[in-house]
């Protein structure tokens, strides 16, 4: 995963010594809010989902999913200050991910400028998923979240296979199964989407 990126080669070599590498099945919680980031998790393959989640009404919002050489911005923040986290997040596949430990994080701080622009160039690309996600949230109807979820989701031809319940769905969106089961008929029958199976659609 590293050893891809235009790191120094002393770097990648304390990476390697210091890391945890694991192996984690699907739908596994790797970290809960409330929990003390001693670590910042990168995914070295897979895919984990980040959401803030609300105990008084029961709900959870998705953040942003986080693949290959990602790592989670709220992570970030919390391991370099010591803080608990304010987010949760759940391997979506099975994944591979590796860990490293705050001590090391500031200690190449110091050391590597290039890997304050490596952990800066991370910072911004999920700072604009979580400006996305605020946004959909502020000025978007339901219908128009969806459909860009879907969207995000489709292959390059256009077709979307989601391999996710209405439940699992709601979750992402923060609302519930009776709303996507309806909003998807309604994108349906505006012609946006068309139904193809009982979990494929192709976006109009």
């Amino acid at each position: 995963m590293f050893e891809s990126l235009s790191l120094p080669k002393e770097l990648i070599e304390e990476i390697e010594k210091s890391a945890e590498v694991m192996e984690v099945p699907a739908d596994i919680q790797l970290v809960s809010t409330g929990q003390k980031m001693n670590f910042i998790p990168f995914v070295k393959s897979g895919m984990v989902r980040v959401y803030i989640e609300n105990n008084d009404v029961d709900k959870e919002q998705l953040l942003y999913y986080l693949g290959s050489g990602k790592t989670c911005l709220m992570s970030i923040i919390a391991s370099y200050g010591n803080k608990r986290s304010r987010v949760s997040a759940r391997t979506e596949v099975a994944c591979e991910i590796v860990k490293i430990p705050n001590k090391n994080i500031r200690d190449w701080q110091k050391k590597y400028p290039k890997w304050n622009d490596f952990i800066l160039d991370l910072f911004v690309s999920q700072y604009q998923s979580l400006l996305n996600t605020v946004d959909e949230l502020s000025f978007k109807k339901i219908d128009e979240r969806l459909f860009s979820y879907l969207d995000k989701n489709k292959n390059g031809q256009g077709l979307v296979d989601i391999k996710k319940s209405h439940l699992d769905m709601a979750k992402d969106l923060a609302t519930s199964r009776e709303v996507i089961t309806r909003t998807l008929k309604k994108l349906v029958v505006d012609k946006k989407i068309n139904k193809l199976g009982s979990s494929t659609y192709s976006i109009i």
